[in-house]
């Protein structure tokens, strides 16, 4: 109230006063009113701000990319996103790390890189970049966006970073690339596949492209090979190649290196993807060559060639999942263009060996039409004129081709030929034009042509009905040839099927007709016939050592002397090499052995053949009808068991068919079939017979006689069976056996503390010609390392009759190696001294027949005392044989013989009883013997 009394005091009324104060006092409230309103506006603003904060707050930790506050220096101030990113921040929220601590040195550049263009840009921003970072998962790639950050503070700027991952679209465009370089690759492929010719060089072109375009590391192609069903590289590229260097791939299920992806694409016929080869299981047996290249994914694709499977298709990648499903498909598109390559390749290949093939045929038909000498025609059937006709009819007939085309075709054949020729022609066109004669069917016509010069030649015509496809004209194709000589050549071979080339007598064919119509005439007259096989003895000796010219000579020359013996209506027939064969109609035994005895007595005549005469013997079989046989079969059969008995009795003889000739014929042959097993059933056997040194009364050594023992036809004579082994050959592979057992039995006697004793084996004449006798010998001798001096090989004396030098030369081969020779059954053969004094032997054997009588016999006396004295005139010792008296040794010392054996000393003894023999004194004395001397 003091107030407003001032109030009043200054001339204001109560009124006035009231409403000043009034005024006031609805100032105040005015006042207040607003400040609460205020209050509210930035208590509703400080909202809003706060919900726009944490909506962009919100924002920024949804974004996925991490958003990073930096300083120019690249300190990071702030991470304003929940995601952290790529990087690895300290636990230490006082602590600012730099991009180099929590960045890799690459990434850190690039980042710090982006910063500095930012820093330099007028709006503060920087290109994007990308980095790569190696996260635990794998390798991550980021994209970089920088831009400053508005502040009032310009001295010290920020810049925000966001960094968004993008390995996802790299991969992706990775893929895209790697499409289209795929894609790149096959379209130069189809260029290659479309442009080269040659497969191989092909397929070396696309393997290049795979590599340099479609930037794999190794691309090669594998071809099978039919015969091994193994996979050979036949196309390569890349730096990796040195990884086919001996590699093995099968195509056997069976076999390890047949069960990888390259044969299982091969064999199932349908592409293998491998996503990481070193790790794939199917991959195992060429993990340990393919570890120097690490390659990861990797695809096999079957190639083909008219749809069979002939190889294969290996891309190996650098990266694993290389292939995902459109890569695959490119693959598969790109080896289906090499299989439509491929194919067409080797249906252009066929082609041109088509037209090469017909080119060459074109080439031959005219050189063969233009050179050969058989003419080649074709006829109208119908016409009757030539539609071609081919050079060489010039040579033929002497006429041009023109001439012969312009000429009527009966005149090339003359009136009755040509008239049956047209007769056929025109029957077979009629056939051929109702559908009853095909192409197939030849028609064979021989026929007399008339030649320019007048004169005629032979032909053969083979001809047949044919339709012209291009013209549908029936014609007459044919091929003439000259059959001149043949005509006379099948007189001649008609000729040569009854009678021998060489000597012009009756051969085997006609000899059986002979004896054929001889029986029927026998039969019908009652008439007996004979039979004779006459064999030349010792005949392949005139060819191995005079040659085949002389022998042929010889065969000549005996045809003759037999044929001069015979009469008309006998039958003589050159059968083999050294045999004839005579049929005698009405000829009983007396007649029969009488003209045996003659044809005998021609062969024995000298053959007057150079410098020296040849002369030879005859063994003959003879057979009767009706006594031993009555068909050619039999008595031929009966005749040859016969000449079979004469040989083995020593050749030179005539021999007529009996049953006892049949059983040891029988027996003969039963014998040689047993002896080629004899050995392997061991039913052979060695035995050793001792040899007496007279003036010693020692043992010096033995004579190894084989045995032998059958087992159903009991023992065999050695007499027997050596023949047997001779004429078929095993007397080599028996002599062989015997030496090896008898240098094997020898080594026990000198191990048993014997004197060194001497062996002595039997060699035969046939061996002894063989030319491996002597390196035989040598081999054995090695073999059983026995000394030389101590084997003695016996020999007869018919080793010289076949060719003396060339004996002559063995001994001194079988001499020089230190091997002793005998000779053993001397004065039993047909020896020649000239001979015998060049031979280089140690002793000569007395054969048993003189020793046998020789007490009694004077004549065997004289012989062996003679023996004895030529032996001790040319340095040998002698050897008695079959001994078996006192008497007999006595005067066998008494005549000076150096050695005996036989009987009386000791049987032929099997090796364990020839070795108590040897243990046991001689069974007589010197003492004995020289008083038994003293009463000879």
């Amino acid at each position: 109230m003091g107030r407003f009394a001032g109030m009043r005091g200054l001339g204001w009324a109560w009124p006035q006063v009231a409403l000043v104060v009034g005024l006031i006092l609805a100032s105040g409230g005015v006042v207040t009113l607003w400040t609460a309103s205020l209050r509210r506006q930035v208590g509703r603003r400080t909202q809003a701000l706060q919900r726009d904060r944490e909506d962009l707050s919100a924002i920024i930790h949804s974004i996925p990319d991490p958003l990073i506050e930096i300083s120019a220096s690249g300190e990071i101030l702030a991470i304003h996103s929940a995601q952290r990113g790529l990087f690895h921040l300290p636990e230490n929220p006082d602590v600012r790390p730099h991009l180099e601590d929590v960045l890799s040195p690459a990434a850190a550049t690039t980042m710090l890189q982006a910063l500095a263009l930012a820093d330099a840009s007028v709006d503060g921003r920087s290109p994007r970049r990308q980095i790569e970072m190696a996260k635990p998962g794998g390798v991550n790639w980021f994209e970089l966006s920088i831009a400053r950050k508005e502040q009032e503070n310009r001295n010290d700027p920020r810049y925000l970073m966001l960094c968004r991952d993008i390995t996802e679209r790299k991969g992706y465009e990775a893929g895209i690339l790697r499409l289209n370089q795929l894609y790149a690759t096959l379209s130069a492929c189809n260029k290659v596949v479309a442009r080269v010719r040659d497969p191989s060089e092909m397929l070396a072109q696309i393997c290049r492209l795979a590599v340099t375009s479609g930037e794999m590391r190794l691309a090669w192609v594998g071809m099978i090979e039919p015969s091994s069903r193994r996979i050979r590289p036949a196309a390569w590229f890349g730096d990796d190649s040195a990884y086919l260097d001996g590699l093995e791939i099968s195509l056997d299920p069976e076999d390890p290196k047949g069960q990888g992806p390259f044969a299982s694409a091969l064999r199932d016929n349908h592409p293998f993807w491998i996503s990481d080869f070193m790790t794939d299981s199917s991959c195992v047996p060429w993990h340990e060559r393919a570890r120097p290249y690490g390659w990861g994914a990797a695809a096999f694709l079957p190639l083909h060639r008219d749809g069979v499977v002939i190889g294969g298709l290996g891309i190996y990648a650098n990266e694993t999942d290389r292939f995902d499903v459109k890569s695959q498909q490119l693959l598969l598109d790109l080896v289906g263009g090499i299989d439509v390559a491929l194919d067409r390749l080797s249906l252009e290949a066929t082609r041109e060996a088509l037209e090469d093939a017909v080119k060459v045929s074109e080439e031959k038909f005219r050189e063969i039409t233009e050179s050969t000498h058989e003419v080649i025609w074709s006829l109208d059937p119908e016409t009757l004129r030539y539609l071609y006709v081919s050079p060489s009819v010039l040579r033929l007939q002497g006429f041009t081709v023109e001439e012969v085309m312009a000429r009527p075709f009966g005149e090339a054949f003359g009136g009755e030929a040509a008239e049956r020729l047209k007769g056929q022609i025109s029957q077979d066109l009629a056939q051929f034009s109702a559908g009853l004669r095909s192409s197939d069917v030849v028609s064979i016509d021989e026929a007399e042509l008339l030649c320019k010069d007048g004169s005629r030649v032979w032909t053969e015509s083979v001809s047949k009905m044919v339709r012209n496809k291009r013209t549908d004209r029936v014609e007459l194709h044919g091929v003439t040839r000259d059959i001149t000589e043949r005509k006379f050549a099948k007189e001649q071979i008609e000729r040569l099927a009854y009678f021998d080339p060489l000597t012009g007598l009756a051969n085997r064919t006609l000899l059986q007709d002979r004896i054929r119509h001889g029986l029927d005439l026998a039969r019908r007259s009652n008439l007996p016939l004979a039979l004779l096989v006459l064999d030349l003895d010792n005949f392949k000796q005139v060819n191995d050592n005079l040659g085949h010219a002389i022998g042929d000579r010889v065969l000549l020359e005996m045809a003759k002397r037999l044929k001069a013996n015979l009469a008309d209506g006998d039958t003589l027939a050159h059968t083999s090499g050294d045999e004839f064969v005579v049929v005698l109609p009405d000829s009983d035994t007396t007649a029969t052995l009488a003209m045996t005895e003659r044809l005998r007595n021609s062969v024995a005549k000298a053959f007057s053949l150079g410098a020296e005469p040849l002369f030879l013997t005859a063994s003959v079989g003879i057979a009767n009808f009706p006594d031993d046989g009555i068909t050619p079969e039999q008595l031929m059969g009966n005749a040859n068991m016969a000449l079979h008995q004469a040989k083995l009795a020593g050749r030179n003889g005539l021999q007529f068919f009996t049953p006892s000739v049949q059983e040891t014929s029988i027996r003969a042959l039963r014998l040689t079939n047993a002896l080629h097993q004899a050995i392997q059933r061991g039913e052979l056997r060695v035995e050793y017979q001792a040899q007496l040194d007279l003036s010693s009364n020692l043992i010096f050594g033995a004579e190894a006689l084989i045995r032998w023992t059958h087992p159903d036809l009991g023992p065999v004579l050695p007499s027997e069976f050596i023949p047997l082994a001779e004429m078929c050959g095993l007397i080599f592979p028996v002599s062989q056996w015997v030496m090896c057992c008898a240098l094997r039995d020898a080594h026990c006697w000198t191990d048993m503390g014997s004197t060194l004793l001497t062996v002595s084996v039997n060699i035969s004449a046939a061996q002894f010609d063989h030319g491996d006798l002597i390196q035989m010998v040598i081999e054995q001798l090695q073999a059983e390392g026995f000394p030389p001096d101590r084997l003695e090989l016996e020999l007869t004396e018919s080793v010289t009759l076949t060719d003396p030098e060339k004996a002559l030369a063995q001994m001194e081969q079988i001499y020089a190696h230190g091997i002793r020779l005998a000779i053993d059954d001397f004065g039993t053969g047909y020896s020649s001294l000239s001979y015998l004094k060049r031979i280089r032997a140690h002793r000569l054997k007395i054969d048993q027949s003189f020793i046998r009588d020789l007490v009694a016999s004077e004549d065997d006396r004289a012989i062996v005392v003679t023996i004895i004295n030529l032996a001790r005139s040319m340095g040998m010792r002698t050897l008695a044989e079959g001994v078996e008296t006192l008497e007999q040794l006595a005067l066998l010392r008494a005549l000076g013989c150096d050695e005996i054996q036989g009987y009386l000393l000791s049987r032929p003894l099997p090796q364990m009883a020839f070795l108590e023999f040897l243990k046991t004194p001689v069974p007589f004395t010197l003492l004995e013997a020289n008083s038994v001397e003293q009463i000879a």
